[in-house]
Parts: structure tokens; sequence; C-alpha cells
């Protein structure tokens, strides 16, 4: 017997994509984790209503998007019948470039829908394969007469994911009564409750301080050991309200410095925890930004105190 199980029936993933190669890469994902490709839907063009034309992946067990190569329309209107999508439940995989990532935050950030920025097809495999088992298992088995490489590339990562995706079930299964989102103050610091004192610039120095470490040890174990997404970003946007500017996604992302799509997660699971807030751009529906919540902003600025009185590093 396989080291992967026996063959099970291979669950149906319909396909929607803009551009050739996107539906390529879909597919061969399909492939990869075992699925049996649907429905192949055609890019709706302007006129069409996509809430109906998505009805054609009803009957699917997953659908994947590939936005890559779509013109400004209809992709709002194909995003807004994504996001009813996965609001019914349904499994969904989307796939865009960097520069739609704000169209695809603004509408689908607090959804369900799993978001892969530039992604190769062992990342749709590993995001299918995790969609999947959440449904009912993972139906069907890996390829095996495909590149060893790939199909150990997308164990490691389907691993990693469901990993992942139990510590936080489990954080979001914590009570919110047990949450103390402002630490007390430290004792005999006293601390001022508002952010008097806090420079921009002070917090933009340590930002970049923080990026010296992959400067200097980013040769060792290919990069990534000093990655702190949350940390970077709740920084960025400590300076940014100081600033007075508004921070964009695609803006956050960038701060954060890891890949768009771990980004785009920590940037999730941190709304979801109270750090932080999204607010739609009124003047264009494909943009939101992003800020420290009340309570976030509040414990930064002691934080930020704290630690300048007791002399500690601010890194």
């Amino acid at each position: 017997m396989s080291e992967w199980g026996p063959a099970r029936a291979p669950h149906t993933v319909a396909i929607i994509a803009a551009d050739p190669r996107g539906q390529c890469a879909a597919a061969d994902a399909v492939a990869l984790a075992g699925g049996s490709a649907g429905a192949l839907l055609v890019w709706p063009t302007v006129d069409v209503n996509p809430r109906a034309w998505l009805a054609g992946a009803a009957d699917a067990d997953a659908l994947i998007v590939e936005l890559a190569g779509a013109a400004a329309e209809p992709l709002a209107s194909v995003l807004d019948a994504c996001a009813m999508f996965a609001a019914r439940g349904g499994a969904l995989i989307i796939s865009f470039d960097p520069a739609q990532l704000d169209a695809v935050a603004a509408a689908l950030l607090d959804s369900s829908a799993q978001l892969l920025c530039a992604p190769g097809v062992a990342d749709r495999a590993a995001a299918l394969a995790v969609a999947l088992q959440a449904r009912g298992g993972a139906g069907g088995r890996l390829r095996e007469d495909g590149p060893e490489s790939e199909a150990a590339r997308l164990k490691r990562l389907n691993e990693d994911v469901a990993r992942i995706a139990e510590v936080l079930a489990r954080i979001g299964r914590s009570p919110p009564a047990a949450r103390s989102p402002i630490a007390d103050p430290v004792p005999g610091v006293d601390l001022p409750q508002e952010g008097t004192g806090i420079a921009a610039a002070d917090v933009r120095r340590v930002i970049r301080a923080r990026r010296l470490r992959d400067q200097y040890f980013g040769a060792y174990g290919g990069g990534g050991l000093f990655e702190d997404p949350a940390w970077d970003m709740l920084l960025d946007l400590l300076a940014a309200d100081i600033e007075g500017v508004r921070v964009s996604v695609s803006s956050l992302c960038i701060a954060a410095a890891v890949a768009p799509t771990t980004a785009l997660r920590w940037i999730a699971r941190m709304t979801e925890a109270g750090l932080l807030s999204r607010e739609n751009d009124p003047a264009d529906r494909r943009r939101a930004f992003m800020q420290l919540s009340s309570d976030a902003l509040i414990a930064m600025r002691r934080y930020w105190h704290a630690a300048r009185r007791l002399g500690g590093p601010m890194l």
C-alpha cells in the first residue's frame, strides 16, 4: 500500500481562470492533489452576471479562481461573487498577482477563502488539500508518478498549513473573558495614557534596525530565520498612527517582510484577535486600510514607554 493511503474517489474541483496560464497551473494543482477537474467556467464578460455565472460551480467540492491577467472589469463583480460563494460555505482558493492584492483583500480578507499571492503549483495544491480535508477527507491520492521533489514539497506544505491551522483554531477557541488585551503597567513605572513622547522617526528607526538582522544573517538557513510579521506590522501601524497616515493592505504586507500570502494570513488572524481593524476606502471599493485597534494602540504606547523607562531595547 502506498504511503499516501488507499485511493478514494477524487473530489471534483471547478476552475475559473482569466488567463490560460492560470488555468493550466490550477489543473496541475488539482491533479497533484489527487482531485478531478470538474467544471471549467469561462471568464465572464462585463455584461455577464457573475452570481448566475458562478452557479456552475455549485456542485463542485472546491473552486479555484485564477485572477492573474484579469482586467479591472469585471474583476470587482467576480470578487463579489466569490465572496458570496465563500459565505455559503464553499471551499474557495483565490490565486492572484501582487498588483491585485488590495482588491482581493478588500473583498475577501474576512471570508473563509484561501488567498494565494503569486503562488506556484505546489502552493495551490497544498491549499486545495487543506480545503478538501476540511470538507471531509482528501478524497484520492497524491500523484505518485510525478516528480518526487514536488510531491515531497506538497506534503511538507500541507503538514505546515495543517499545523498552523490547528494552532490558530486553538487560539480562536479561547474564551474572550480569558484574554487581557491591555497588560497591566510594569510595577513602579508610571506610564502615560496617551502617545506623547513617541516620535514616528524613532519607530521607523526600530523597523530599519530589525531589517538589519536579515542583512547580516540572511545567508544562514536560507533566510527567514528572523521573520516576525506580527510585530513588524504592529510597529508599522504605530508609526502610521503617529504620522496620521493610512496604511493599505498591500503596504502592510510589505511592512510584514514576508511573502504576501503569509502576510495576509497574519492580517486576518490579527484582525480576528482584535489587534487590527479594517476600514474600506469609501472612494475606491478595491482598497481597504488597516489600523491598530484602540486596545492595541494603547498597548503599543504603553509597551514603548515601559521599554524606554526600563532601558530595554525597542526591537
